[in-house]
């Protein structure tokens, strides 16, 4: 999709003809053919997002100011907002249809990459209060930012590019407090996103026999930066693990530009489950949907 006009996303929703996806819209309303189409719903929201606008009710403003010859029958933003959150089921759907689409696209590159990023509900002093979503999220300490948070964390297995972001072969969520060593053993048991080639990961995924495993059952080899020896003094960046860390780098650019496209990592506004599934599967639909562009 080479440009985000109103006519392109409705064409990309209404194309998606999976039982999946048609299913979550069937049950969500009291009848089958609403007036205001939840298909219709989901492309004003895709397209309020990708014109950088950053909550629902600055999108539902502008569709109301602008837009209501093409939709007359518009709910009121309360159903707009209560629609949005039922159909978190079905972004999920698009999510896992458009991924498989989008890695079916990819070429022959057997060069991958494994990382987390966190989804952020509550930090600092307030990560030890949290009580939003207690079945999807918990506490953790994020090293990177030197911080406590309490939310959810966004794996991701991507398969490398040359001058491009990664392809994301595979997208989980976790509660924050999942390690990532421990998340991508069953992304890799569930889902087998990667094989016949080399992965490139940070240090919180060096595992001796976890490595042998991807060698022998997946052809993977792991390669990870050099962890310091105990009683060891310093440790120069030497060659090899400023080669591995480089390599690395195009997925901290993947996750920046899907936090700038979505604000996924913020989510301290959200008061509910569903408004957090939503806020997330909702991100990550929009990013593939971009991403196919």
């Amino acid at each position: 999709m080479k440009e985000f006009t109103l006519t392109a996303i409705y064409e990309a929703v209404c194309q998606c003809h999976d039982s999946s996806f048609e299913e979550k819209l069937q049950c969500l309303s009291n009848n089958n053919c609403p007036k205001f189409s939840d298909k219709e719903l989901i492309t004003i929201y895709f397209w309020g997002k990708a014109q950088q606008l950053p909550t629902r009710k600055a999108i539902y403003r502008l569709v109301k100011q602008t837009m209501l010859d093409t939709f007359p029958d518009l709910p009121s933003y309360q159903a707009f907002c209560r629609r949005l959150n039922w159909l978190a089921p079905a972004f999920q759907a698009l999510t896992e249809i458009w991924q498989e689409h989008l890695v079916a696209k990819t070429g022959d590159s057997h060069a991958y990459v494994v990382d987390s990023c966190p989804i952020i509900l509550a930090r600092g002093r307030r990560s030890g209060h949290g009580k939003v979503a207690r079945e999807l999220c918990s506490q953790c300490y994020n090293s990177a930012r030197q911080e406590w948070y309490y939310g959810m964390k966004l794996h991701v297995f991507g398969k490398l590019q040359s001058g491009k972001l990664p392809n994301p072969c595979s997208m989980n969520i976790t509660p924050a407090s999942v390690y990532d060593l421990r998340a991508a053993k069953q992304i890799m048991l569930d889902n087998q996103p990667i094989h016949d080639g080399v992965l490139y990961a940070d240090k919180a995924y060096i595992d001796s026999k976890w490595s042998q495993t991807l060698q022998t059952n997946h052809h993977i080899q792991l390669l990870t930066p050099r962890k310091k020896r105990i009683n060891e003094v310093s440790m120069s960046r030497d060659a090899y693990s400023s080669f591995v860390s480089g390599k690395r780098q195009p997925i901290e650019s993947f996750f920046h530009w899907i936090n700038a496209v979505t604000g996924i990592q913020h989510a301290s506004h959200i008061r509910s489950a569903a408004g957090l599934l939503f806020h997330v599967f909702s991100s990550l639909a929009l990013v593939l949907l971009m991403f196919d562009s």
